[in-house]
Order: C-alpha cells, then sequence, then structure tokens
C-alpha cells in the first residue's frame, strides 16, 4: 500500500552530477538547478522520447526563424548518437548536454557530429539536393555559419576535389563523409569563423523549452 502513496517527485542531481555538468557547461550549480526543475515540469516523466524531441528540435526551428526543418531520418539519427546509454530516450544530462553543445560547442566538433549521422548505414545515398538539405538543416539547427561561398558551391568543390562521379544520380553519404573525415583541407572548406563557438542568442534557447 505505501507504494501508491509514494512521491511522485523527481529525485534530486547528486552532487557529482551537479559538479560534472556544470565542469562541462561552464554554467553556475543554480543554473543548472534551475534547468533540471524545467526539464521535469516540461517532461514529467524524467526523458523525452523520440517524438518528443522531434518536437523540441521543431520550437527551437521556429524560435530561430529557420526556414530549414531536420527531417524523421535525421532526427532519429541524432537522437540515437546523443542517447549515450542507449534507452532510446533522453535524459536530463543527454538533453542538458545537447542544448549547451549547439550554442557552445565549436564548428569543428558540431561538423563532425554531422558526418557521423548516418555511420552505421553504408548504404545510404543521397541525390546531390537532397546532400545539400541535409547539410543545411544541420547546420542551420547546430549554429554553424554557413561556409563564405555558400553550401551548394563547397559541397561542388568537395565533389570535384574527391573525384566523384558526378554523373552518378545519387552519392553515398558513407563515402562522401568519410572523404572529408580524412582530409582536413576538405573538411575545412565547411568552416567558418564562429567567435570559438560562442552564439549571442544563447540565453534564448536554452531556457524556452
Amino acid at each position: 500500500m505505501k507504494s501508491l502513496f509514494r512521491s511522485r517527485l523527481p529525485p534530486a542531481l547528486t552532487s557529482a552530477q551537479i559538479n560534472t555538468l556544470a565542469e562541462q557547461s561552464h554554467l553556475e550549480i543554480e543554473d543548472i538547478e534551475e534547468w533540471y526543475e524545467r526539464f521535469n515540469h516540461c517532461y514529467p516523466r524524467g526523458y523525452l522520447s523520440l517524438k518528443e524531441f522531434f518536437n523540441y528540435l521543431q520550437q527551437l526551428n521556429i524560435q530561430k526563424k529557420n526556414d530549414h526543418r531536420p527531417t524523421k531520418s535525421m532526427v532519429k539519427q541524432l537522437f540515437r548518437i546523443l542517447d549515450l546509454n542507449e534507452d532510446k530516450q533522453l535524459n536530463f544530462e543527454e538533453f542538458f548536454l545537447f542544448n549547451i553543445f549547439i550554442n557552445y560547442g565549436s564548428s569543428k566538433e558540431k561538423l563532425k557530429l554531422i558526418l557521423t549521422l548516418y555511420d552505421r548505414n553504408k548504404t545510404k545515398y543521397l541525390t546531390w539536393e537532397q546532400l545539400e538539405n541535409v547539410l543545411n538543416d544541420m547546420f542551420d539547427l547546430l549554429n554553424i555559419p554557413k561556409p563564405i561561398n555558400g553550401l551548394s558551391r563547397t559541397i561542388d568543390t568537395i565533389l570535384t576535389r574527391a573525384n566523384f562521379n558526378k554523373q552518378e544520380t545519387k552519392i553515398s553519404w558513407h563515402t562522401f563523409s568519410t572523404y572529408i573525415l580524412n582530409d582536413e583541407s576538405l573538411f575545412q572548406l565547411l568552416i567558418s569563423k564562429d567567435n570559438n563557438g560562442l552564439h549571442d542568442d544563447f540565453d534564448i534557447l536554452i531556457t524556452r523549452f
């Protein structure tokens, strides 16, 4: 009978959890505790499902007034990467670190994340247009400045330097990403200066979920 009256209040974060998150995010302990309180208010079960994560990303795009919206396939792959303990849901720490990453992470770190989206699927093929759309969507979602010459011309340059057959109707994502990850000159083509990864809109993005 006691279980029927057990408190549904979420367990408090341990000192170890708070200290680790504070060290990783460079935020004050009070800020992390506020984050945790708001997280549990919005997600009382203590985690986000894939559907809830997709809805959250849509809200981020609306706030940032992005024209590009991540596809369900893309979000599913991103969700899998963020799900560090592989329990098919995002707990507070995984969700919190993702938000810190998209605001404070460097462009290099974010680009590496993008390029590993389909790392388990070596049969993922995209048309040239789909390839450009995936990169556009992910650059917008993760707050990565676009290359000075634009993504379209940059992709074309990468395909040329990597000796891709432009007559092919579809491009292997695995081959495309492997070329970029293994060639620093190709990798740098997609990177623009980003003021060390800091963004003026940080407070807006992390306080409205």
